[in-house]
């Protein structure tokens, strides 16, 4: 840059422009001339060298051959190493004087060749060449139907060769191959009554489900089923390869604490249950009937579910109440009965809470020797003789090991098979009436009405009190005096004057209702005249908020035009 005298700085030299004015982008590559580029389109100079290119044709008319008529591939389909002291070997043996080979050889060794990599760019192609945009995906279905279609092609191949008992061994039994299988230990009733008609299905178990245990799952009644579900009655599994018949318990997780025993599924929610068959592996689906007849009128399938646990343990409670009356009651302790049969029972419940009634909260100390079963407890305050005393406990249940298999396949008729039923289905088919327990009869309830004892205040205690709190003496007179059941016989001067007197009360009553009939109207009067009274006043009121509220709004406007606040004036 050089200094001037009419501006700071300016360009030395502009080098970034050719002479006729072309912008030269790229400094570090040499200039190419368009008209260099012209020779590249003669046909004839691209046919010299495209011989130097592994597309381009050898010296030859067929692909892959070199100057000496060899192809650069075996027969493998595999190219030469070069490095190998074989290949030296072959070398030097070309560089001996060859015979002259026929061109008949020459010509069907090149045609194998040809289809040869004719068949190997076909299967690039159909491999990589031929895939579908990105933008068009398979679905998952697609993709493993064209993954199997695939893998089945490759087998083929694999075992192209191979006789079918050998392939049989390597990858299996293919689907469509007749088989023949032996059964052992099955009983006569399977060949009697064989029907062909009728289809098997054959399935395999693992080692691990011919185990028996407790099995939980998490189910859920259909919802259209509908009858719930009640615990311990027998329900129908189809679970995996088996089916059948076990008696669950149904639960639910208390907080985590627990596992609460239910009486019945829940209404359009999970719940779990817990039954004895055979294990199965987690997440195996299921479904429960109540029975597998055909001529069920409702819905068939009662519920569904998945297998949870494999622990092949239940622990399961369900809620106890204990009662018992006190039989000796003391200031803070009392004998309880009726709750224990024996005293090895209290001693397994020593420590609990109990509670009676009343809301007093208490605790069991020691059993008795006699009577056996009773108990010493202690509580909070003094209970009563009437109280009723209770335990809540938590009671361990399991699950009753039942398992029978649906044998339907050793039946002449395949939909006949019976399950075990309930008492009420069995007293129902067979026309028995149930039998009425006397305790399970409703019945009416009386409670008879409870006596306190009379409050006895010491006659010391008495003189002490204040006179507004002493005990007053208000019991009737048990005997009826002497007056009131002697007959009086009057005279007529007394009946004369009785009557007198009855018709002055009559008169006085009558007088009375008259003047309350009169101060009752007046009063009505008043309190119109008064609501009249305050409507007026209230009217006085708002008429002096708004005088009073229209001055402050004209003194508010001179002050702020800047004038001189007015006197007020006096208005009386």
């Amino acid at each position: 840059m050089e200094e001037d005298d009419d501006e700071l700085f300016h360009i030395k030299k502009s080098d970034t422009f050719t002479a006729d004015g072309r912008e030269i982008i790229d400094r570090s590559k040499e200039e190419t001339r368009i008209e260099n580029l012209a020779e590249w389109e003669d046909e004839t100079m691209l046919e010299s060298i495209r011989h130097l290119f592994i597309t381009g044709v050898k010296f030859g008319d067929e692909p892959g051959i070199d100057e000496d008529g060899e192809p650069y591939e075996d027969e493998d389909g595999g190219f030469e190493d070069l490095e190998d002291s074989d290949a030296e070997d072959d070398e030097e043996e070309a560089s001996q004087p060859k015979p002259v080979r026929k061109e008949t050889a020459e010509d069907d060794k090149a045609a194998e060749l040809r289809k040869k990599k004719e068949a190997l760019k076909r299967k690039f192609d159909a491999q990589y060449d031929n895939e579908e945009p990105a933008d068009e995906k398979l679905d998952f279905y697609q993709e493993k139907k064209g993954e199997m279609a695939q893998q089945l092609a490759l087998n083929e191949a694999e075992f192209e060769g191979m006789d079918p008992e050998s392939r049989a061994l390597v990858e299996g039994y293919r689907p469509g191959t007749y088989v023949r299988i032996e059964l052992e230990n099955i009983p006569y009733e399977m060949v009697e009554h064989f029907d062909p008609t009728y289809p098997i299905v054959v399935g395999g178990l693992l080692p691990s489900e011919e185990r028996f245990g407790f099995v939980q799952v998490r189910l859920k009644r259909h919802r259209w089923f509908a009858k719930p579900l009640k615990t311990n009655d027998p329900l129908i599994f189809s679970m995996g390869w088996r089916r059948f018949q076990s008696l669950p318990i149904y639960s639910l997780d208390d907080h985590s604490i627990r596992m609460r025993m239910l009486k019945y599924t829940p209404e359009h929610m999970h719940c779990y249950a817990t039954f004895y068959g055979p294990i199965s592996t987690p997440n195996t689906g299921f479904c429960a009937f109540n029975s597998l007849g055909d001529k069920t009128a409702a819905f068939r399938i009662s519920a569904s579910g998945v297998v949870l646990d494999i622990d092949r343990t239940s622990k399961i409670v369900k809620k106890l109440k204990l009662t018992g009356v006190p039989y000796k009651v003391y200031k803070n302790t009392a004998f309880v009965k009726e709750m224990f049969t024996t005293s090895l029972e209290v001693a397994k419940f020593e420590g609990a809470n109990i509670r009676t009634v009343s809301g007093i909260r208490g605790q069991i100390k020691k059993a008795l020797r006699e009577p056996d079963g009773c108990f010493r407890a202690t509580f909070e305050d003094r209970i009563k003789m009437s109280d009723i005393v209770f335990l809540r406990a938590w009671l361990s249940i399991q699950p009753k090991k039942f398992y029978n298999p649906v044998t339907s396949l050793l039946l002449s008729d395949k939909t006949q098979w019976k399950a075990m039923r309930l008492t009420g289905h069995v007293r129902y088919d067979r026309g028995i009436k149930t039998p009425n327990a006397t305790n399970s009869s409703y019945r009416k309830i009386e409670r008879p009405a409870k006596v306190f004892n009379p409050l006895k205040i010491p006659a010391k205690l008495q003189a002490e009190l204040p006179y507004a709190l002493k005990p007053r003496n208000t019991k009737e007179p048990q005997k009826t005096p002497y007056l009131t059941k002697r007959a009086v016989v009057l005279e007529p001067e007394e009946k004369k004057a009785i009557k007198i007197m009855q018709e002055m009360r009559e008169i006085r009553k009558e007088q009375l209702s008259v003047r309350k009939q009169k101060k009752k109207e007046a009063k009505k009067k008043h309190l119109q005249a008064m609501v009249a009274k305050d409507e007026l006043k209230g009217e006085k009121l708002k008429e002096k908020k708004r005088h009073s509220l229209r001055e402050s709004g004209k003194k508010q406007q001179r002050e702020d035009a800047g004038g001189r606040p007015a006197k007020r004036r006096r208005t009386d």
